[in-house]
Protein backbone atom coordinates (compact mmCIF):
# COMPACT_ATOMS: atom_id res chain seq x y z
CA UNK A 1 0.00 0.00 0.00
CA UNK A 2 1.39 3.78 -0.85
CA UNK A 3 1.90 6.13 1.86
CA UNK A 4 -0.35 7.99 0.88
CA UNK A 5 -3.32 5.87 0.65
CA UNK A 6 -3.87 6.11 4.23
CA UNK A 7 -4.02 10.44 3.89
CA UNK A 8 -7.33 11.32 4.81
CA UNK A 9 -8.90 14.92 4.13
CA UNK A 10 -12.36 15.82 5.74
CA UNK A 11 -13.52 19.19 3.35
CA UNK A 12 -15.68 20.52 5.82
CA UNK A 13 -15.15 24.02 3.99
CA UNK A 14 -16.06 23.88 -0.01
CA UNK A 15 -13.42 26.83 -0.20
CA UNK A 16 -10.83 24.08 -0.43
CA UNK A 17 -12.54 21.48 -3.35
CA UNK A 18 -9.88 22.31 -6.13
CA UNK A 19 -6.17 22.16 -3.83
CA UNK A 20 -6.41 18.42 -2.36
CA UNK A 21 -3.94 16.18 -4.43
CA UNK A 22 -5.65 13.43 -5.61
CA UNK A 23 -3.37 10.79 -3.47
CA UNK A 24 -5.88 11.77 -0.45
CA UNK A 25 -9.01 10.01 0.41
CA UNK A 26 -11.68 12.78 0.72
CA UNK A 27 -14.75 12.70 2.73
CA UNK A 28 -17.50 15.70 3.20
CA UNK A 29 -19.33 14.65 6.13
CA UNK A 30 -18.84 13.52 9.57
CA UNK A 31 -17.94 9.84 9.38
CA UNK A 32 -16.07 9.03 12.97
CA UNK A 33 -14.86 5.64 11.24
CA UNK A 34 -11.95 7.69 9.63
CA UNK A 35 -10.17 8.34 12.87
CA UNK A 36 -8.25 5.12 11.87
CA UNK A 37 -6.92 6.94 9.20
CA UNK A 38 -2.76 7.45 9.74
CA UNK A 39 -2.44 11.25 8.94
CA UNK A 40 -5.84 13.42 8.98
CA UNK A 41 -6.19 16.57 7.63
CA UNK A 42 -9.46 18.73 8.04
CA UNK A 43 -10.85 21.77 6.41
CA UNK A 44 -13.19 24.12 8.13
CA UNK A 45 -14.38 27.80 8.57
CA UNK A 46 -14.45 29.51 11.92
CA UNK A 47 -18.36 28.98 12.18
CA UNK A 48 -17.99 25.06 11.15
CA UNK A 49 -15.58 24.38 14.02
CA UNK A 50 -18.50 22.61 16.20
CA UNK A 51 -19.66 20.52 13.78
CA UNK A 52 -15.51 19.16 13.37
CA UNK A 53 -15.33 19.18 17.05
CA UNK A 54 -15.92 15.97 18.11
CA UNK A 55 -13.97 14.01 14.89
CA UNK A 56 -10.87 16.42 15.33
CA UNK A 57 -10.96 15.63 18.91
CA UNK A 58 -10.96 11.77 18.44
CA UNK A 59 -8.17 12.09 15.62
CA UNK A 60 -6.00 14.22 17.98
CA UNK A 61 -6.63 11.95 20.53
CA UNK A 62 -4.91 9.07 18.54
CA UNK A 63 -2.58 11.40 17.15
CA UNK A 64 -3.87 11.13 13.69
CA UNK A 65 -4.55 14.29 13.26
CA UNK A 66 -1.70 16.40 11.46
CA UNK A 67 -3.45 19.86 10.92
CA UNK A 68 -6.45 21.47 11.56
CA UNK A 69 -6.78 24.25 8.67
CA UNK A 70 -9.26 27.29 10.06
CA UNK A 71 -10.04 29.81 6.97
CA UNK A 72 -10.26 33.01 8.01
CA UNK A 73 -13.41 35.08 7.43
CA UNK A 74 -15.65 37.68 9.00
CA UNK A 75 -15.85 35.59 12.10
CA UNK A 76 -12.18 35.35 12.68
CA UNK A 77 -12.07 37.57 15.29
CA UNK A 78 -14.26 35.04 17.49
CA UNK A 79 -12.04 32.50 16.38
CA UNK A 80 -10.22 32.36 20.04
CA UNK A 81 -13.38 31.87 21.53
CA UNK A 82 -14.79 29.57 19.17
CA UNK A 83 -11.47 26.74 19.77
CA UNK A 84 -12.29 27.42 23.66
CA UNK A 85 -15.69 26.52 23.59
CA UNK A 86 -14.65 23.68 21.25
CA UNK A 87 -12.30 22.00 24.01
CA UNK A 88 -9.67 22.18 20.70
CA UNK A 89 -6.30 23.10 22.85
CA UNK A 90 -3.97 21.39 20.41
CA UNK A 91 -2.83 24.82 18.77
CA UNK A 92 0.47 22.90 17.11
CA UNK A 93 -1.82 21.30 14.87
CA UNK A 94 -4.17 24.29 13.90
CA UNK A 95 -2.74 26.75 10.53
CA UNK A 96 -5.12 29.60 10.13
CA UNK A 97 -5.16 31.12 6.50
CA UNK A 98 -7.22 33.27 4.58
CA UNK A 99 -6.41 32.24 1.26
CA UNK A 100 -6.08 28.49 -0.52
CA UNK A 101 -2.41 28.96 -0.72
CA UNK A 102 -1.35 27.31 3.00
CA UNK A 103 -3.80 24.30 2.89
CA UNK A 104 -2.50 23.77 -0.69
CA UNK A 105 1.69 23.77 0.23
CA UNK A 106 0.68 21.62 3.04
CA UNK A 107 -0.98 18.67 1.65
CA UNK A 108 1.04 18.72 -1.42
CA UNK A 109 3.94 18.47 0.94
CA UNK A 110 2.41 15.74 2.20
CA UNK A 111 1.60 14.21 -0.30
CA UNK A 112 5.35 14.10 -1.14
CA UNK A 113 6.30 12.96 1.70
CA UNK A 114 8.40 15.92 2.96
CA UNK A 115 6.49 18.45 5.34
CA UNK A 116 9.65 18.84 7.03
CA UNK A 117 11.71 20.27 4.10
CA UNK A 118 9.37 22.98 2.69
CA UNK A 119 7.41 26.14 4.04
CA UNK A 120 3.47 26.25 4.91
CA UNK A 121 3.69 30.44 5.79
CA UNK A 122 5.52 33.31 6.99
CA UNK A 123 4.95 36.58 8.41
CA UNK A 124 7.09 39.57 9.09
CA UNK A 125 6.73 40.83 13.20
CA UNK A 126 8.91 43.65 13.82
CA UNK A 127 12.31 42.47 13.43
CA UNK A 128 11.91 38.85 12.78
CA UNK A 129 11.15 36.91 9.88
CA UNK A 130 8.74 33.96 11.52
CA UNK A 131 8.38 30.98 9.28
CA UNK A 132 5.78 27.67 9.55
CA UNK A 133 7.45 24.70 8.21
CA UNK A 134 4.67 21.93 6.43
CA UNK A 135 4.81 20.10 9.92
CA UNK A 136 4.22 23.10 12.02
CA UNK A 137 7.58 23.47 13.10
CA UNK A 138 8.03 27.55 13.71
CA UNK A 139 11.28 29.49 13.18
CA UNK A 140 11.70 32.88 14.25
CA UNK A 141 14.84 34.61 12.45
CA UNK A 142 15.75 38.13 12.81
CA UNK A 143 16.61 40.23 9.96
CA UNK A 144 20.04 40.71 11.29
CA UNK A 145 20.47 37.19 12.16
CA UNK A 146 20.81 36.06 8.23
CA UNK A 147 23.36 37.41 5.74
CA UNK A 148 20.77 37.50 2.69
CA UNK A 149 18.04 39.02 5.63
CA UNK A 150 20.18 41.78 6.09
CA UNK A 151 20.28 43.16 2.95
CA UNK A 152 16.88 43.70 2.57
CA UNK A 153 15.36 47.02 3.17
CA UNK A 154 13.26 47.68 6.33
CA UNK A 155 10.37 49.15 4.47
CA UNK A 156 10.81 45.82 1.99
CA UNK A 157 10.78 43.36 4.63
CA UNK A 158 7.18 42.46 4.18
CA UNK A 159 7.09 42.55 0.80
CA UNK A 160 7.67 38.73 -0.14
CA UNK A 161 6.34 35.66 -1.77
CA UNK A 162 6.25 31.72 -1.03
CA UNK A 163 6.76 29.67 -3.75
CA UNK A 164 3.63 28.08 -5.23
CA UNK A 165 4.84 24.25 -3.99
CA UNK A 166 7.01 25.91 -0.62
CA UNK A 167 10.66 25.66 -1.55
CA UNK A 168 11.69 29.23 -0.22
CA UNK A 169 10.42 32.73 0.28
CA UNK A 170 11.14 35.37 -1.79
CA UNK A 171 11.71 39.27 -1.50
CA UNK A 172 11.43 40.08 -5.40
CA UNK A 173 12.69 43.99 -5.02
CA UNK A 174 16.17 43.01 -2.74
CA UNK A 175 16.60 40.09 -5.19
CA UNK A 176 16.76 37.79 -2.07
CA UNK A 177 15.57 33.90 -1.84
CA UNK A 178 15.94 31.93 1.41
CA UNK A 179 14.63 28.22 1.73
CA UNK A 180 13.86 26.22 4.82
CA UNK A 181 17.64 24.52 4.83
CA UNK A 182 19.02 28.01 5.19
CA UNK A 183 16.48 28.46 8.15
CA UNK A 184 17.10 25.58 9.57
CA UNK A 185 21.07 25.81 9.40
CA UNK A 186 20.97 29.02 11.27
CA UNK A 187 18.23 28.01 14.32
CA UNK A 188 18.51 24.37 14.58
CA UNK A 189 21.93 23.28 15.94
CA UNK A 190 21.48 19.20 15.29
CA UNK A 191 20.40 20.06 11.68
CA UNK A 192 23.57 22.14 11.42
CA UNK A 193 25.89 19.80 12.98
CA UNK A 194 24.54 16.60 10.02
CA UNK A 195 24.35 19.43 7.24
CA UNK A 196 27.89 19.93 8.01
CA UNK A 197 28.81 16.17 8.21
CA UNK A 198 27.20 15.44 5.10
CA UNK A 199 29.32 18.35 3.13
CA UNK A 200 32.27 17.16 4.72
CA UNK A 201 32.09 13.85 3.73
CA UNK A 202 30.89 15.10 0.18
CA UNK A 203 34.11 17.19 -0.09
CA UNK A 204 36.25 14.07 0.98
CA UNK A 205 34.66 11.86 -1.42
CA UNK A 206 35.08 14.64 -4.41
CA UNK A 207 38.75 14.93 -3.22
CA UNK A 208 39.36 11.63 -3.60
CA UNK A 209 37.63 11.71 -7.33
CA UNK A 210 39.46 14.14 -8.17
CA UNK A 211 43.10 11.54 -7.09
CA UNK A 212 41.49 8.73 -8.62
CA UNK A 213 41.55 10.44 -11.32
CA UNK A 214 44.66 12.03 -11.81
CA UNK A 215 46.22 8.89 -11.28
CA UNK A 216 44.12 7.44 -14.12
CA UNK A 217 45.82 9.88 -16.19
CA UNK A 218 49.11 9.34 -14.94
CA UNK A 219 49.58 12.35 -13.64
CA UNK A 220 51.84 13.23 -10.17
CA UNK A 221 50.53 16.31 -7.85
CA UNK A 222 53.56 18.30 -9.41
CA UNK A 223 52.31 18.27 -12.84
CA UNK A 224 49.38 20.36 -12.16
CA UNK A 225 50.36 23.26 -13.92
CA UNK A 226 49.05 26.60 -11.78
CA UNK A 227 48.82 24.73 -8.89
CA UNK A 228 51.17 23.98 -6.10
CA UNK A 229 51.79 20.43 -4.98
CA UNK A 230 50.26 21.45 -1.65
CA UNK A 231 47.34 22.83 -3.19
CA UNK A 232 46.35 19.94 -5.01
CA UNK A 233 46.87 18.32 -1.90
CA UNK A 234 44.40 19.79 0.22
CA UNK A 235 41.56 19.50 -2.51
CA UNK A 236 42.61 15.62 -2.74
CA UNK A 237 42.20 15.48 0.95
CA UNK A 238 38.78 17.46 0.58
CA UNK A 239 39.04 21.21 0.86
CA UNK A 240 36.35 23.20 -0.57
CA UNK A 241 37.09 23.81 -4.59
CA UNK A 242 36.39 26.94 -6.36
CA UNK A 243 35.16 27.22 -10.22
CA UNK A 244 38.41 28.71 -11.36
CA UNK A 245 40.70 26.06 -9.91
CA UNK A 246 38.57 23.50 -10.79
CA UNK A 247 38.95 25.02 -14.71
CA UNK A 248 43.25 24.44 -13.94
CA UNK A 249 42.50 20.79 -12.93
CA UNK A 250 40.52 20.34 -15.93
CA UNK A 251 43.17 21.94 -18.40
CA UNK A 252 45.99 19.77 -16.48
CA UNK A 253 43.98 16.84 -17.83
CA UNK A 254 43.36 18.28 -21.18
CA UNK A 255 39.69 18.38 -20.86
CA UNK A 256 37.04 21.49 -20.93
CA UNK A 257 35.65 21.55 -17.41
CA UNK A 258 32.38 19.93 -18.55
CA UNK A 259 34.18 17.32 -19.82
CA UNK A 260 36.50 16.51 -16.65
CA UNK A 261 33.43 17.36 -14.17
CA UNK A 262 31.64 14.67 -15.85
CA UNK A 263 34.47 12.23 -15.54
CA UNK A 264 34.69 13.13 -12.08
CA UNK A 265 30.98 12.43 -11.69
CA UNK A 266 31.41 9.00 -12.53
CA UNK A 267 33.83 8.08 -10.07
CA UNK A 268 31.84 9.46 -7.53
CA UNK A 269 28.76 7.41 -9.57
CA UNK A 270 31.07 3.59 -9.14
CA UNK A 271 31.39 4.49 -5.73
CA UNK A 272 27.71 4.67 -4.84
Amino acid sequence: MSKTANMTVWAQDPFSDDIIPRSFRVFRKPDLGRINSRDIFVLTSVPDLPVVTEFVRAANHRNHLRTLFVREDDNAQFLPQMLYAAKLRMTRNILVHSDKDVPKRVLTAWSLGCPDQLIATAQVIDDELFVVACDHTLFRIGFEEMLALKRIPEEQRSSFTISSEGSYIHWPEADVHIDLDAVRYLKDDMWREQKDRERLMSDIRFGEAVAAFRKQCGLKQADIQGLSERHVRRIEKGERTKVDTLGILARSHGLSLKAYLDKIAEILSEGD
